[in-house]
């Protein structure tokens, strides 16, 4: 047992050595088990950070307007403690074995999150911006559970998320571009999702736990900063770090817990047509803090899914992602960029869903 314990202390030294490593070079791809206002902060930080090296090509003489659209989205399927996998099998609570704090009568099986985040930025001088961003989000789950009339069922969730406003300074120095962002998360997105669970049974409306929410219920500030430096042959190299602090505790008595991205990325952009872009990131979401007591049951075990611990979420990531830009016209005054990622490596704080992958499309538009 000590010996156990001792390993994954290594463990986690090596993970936070990584994220050292990376601190300070663009923020990756969600991990899993997040809640939709985690997604939808991803598309923030795609739009406003990822394509730096577009910005050395804007116009210095004039002020403008840049709009974009982001459509991301996230497969989780299966199951992981810690970065063990583990099957369906073994979350679900049966009649007859004992019940545990690791096992569960209600079990989400597969969850798709949606995102659609439009996007206005307005270039102040040719080195600081303003933005908003407005997200847009759908979710559907899957669940089995041991419930009479709840053999297999779904809910979902879908609408406004939190909405951003964002401030970006970005200089160039010869061959490299730089972008700080600080903004603010406005809790515009609802905490108070509904749906036909088996807490109460069939043909009642209990809140949805914290996964199908659909924004933080918080203000919550962001910051990233990105660099990209070009190389030469056509390429071009980069990476960012970018934060996500909560504020307070919202009106159901909990907190989405923090995070910290970093990532590097490689991109080939001797053409503008087409534009080849290698990325590996790191991603640690911290726990919830405090919990919405709705979502608990009567007994010694309170917590009818894994979802509805708060101590269930969180944890840290490895993601591989392969992404191609293409631009209209060799200024990059409109762009496209497409992107697919998957997780390299996963440690869950307690029992989770795992990230399958996921998939990215924006398109933006200088004017």
């Amino acid at each position: 047992m000590m010996q156990h314990q001792k390993n994954k202390i290594s463990h986690r030294k090596l993970v936070s050595t990584v994220l050292i490593v990376l601190y300070g070079l663009v923020p990756s791809a969600a991990i899993a088990q997040s809640t939709p206002t985690e997604l939808a902060s991803i598309s923030f930080e795609d739009l406003l950070n990822v394509s730096v090296t577009t910005d050395q090509n804007e116009s210095k003489d004039s002020k403008r307007w840049k709009f974009g659209y982001a459509y991301r989205s996230l497969s989780v399927g299966g199951y992981k403690s810690g970065s063990q996998s583990i099957s369906f099998d073994d979350v679900l609570f049966s009649p007859g074995e004992s019940r545990t704090l690791q096992n569960y009568p209600v079990v989400p099986t597969f969850i798709d999150q949606e995102v659609h985040a439009f996007s206005a930025k307005y270039a102040c001088s040719n080195k600081f911006s303003v933005s908003l961003i407005v997200p847009i989000i759908e979710q559907s789950t899957d669940h089995i559970s041991i419930v009479p009339g709840f053999d297999q069922f779904i809910l979902s969730t879908k609408g406004l998320g939190d909405i951003a406003l964002d401030s970006s300074y970005h200089w160039t120095d010869k061959k490299t571009s730089t972008r700080s962002s600080l903004g603010l998360r406005l809790p515009t997105g609802s905490i108070n999702e509904l749906g036909d669970t088996p807490r109460n049974g069939a043909g009642t409306l209990e809140r949805l736990p914290y996964t199908m929410q659909l924004g933080s219920g918080t203000y919550d500030i962001s910051f990233a900063i990105n660099r990209a430096h070009d190389i030469s042959g056509g390429y071009s190299v980069g990476g960012g770090f970018a934060t996500t602090i909560r504020t307070g505790i919202n009106d159901n008595g909990y907190r989405l817990g923090d995070t910290a991205s970093a990532n590097l990325w490689f991109e080939n952009n001797s053409h503008f047509r087409f534009q080849p872009i290698a990325r590996i990131g790191f991603r640690h979401n911290a726990q919830i803090s405090g919990a919405d007591t709705s979502l608990l049951v009567p007994g010694p075990f309170q917590f009818p899914a894994s979802i509805t611990d708060p101590d269930n979420f969180g944890g840290e990531k490895i993601t591989a992602s392969f992404a191609i830009q293409s631009c209209a016209v060799q200024t990059c005054d409109h762009y496209l960029t497409a992107e697919f990622g998957r997780p390299l490596y996963q440690d869950l704080n307690g029992i989770q869903p795992k990230k399958r992958n996921s998939f990215s499309i924006s398109v933006v538009s200088q004017l």
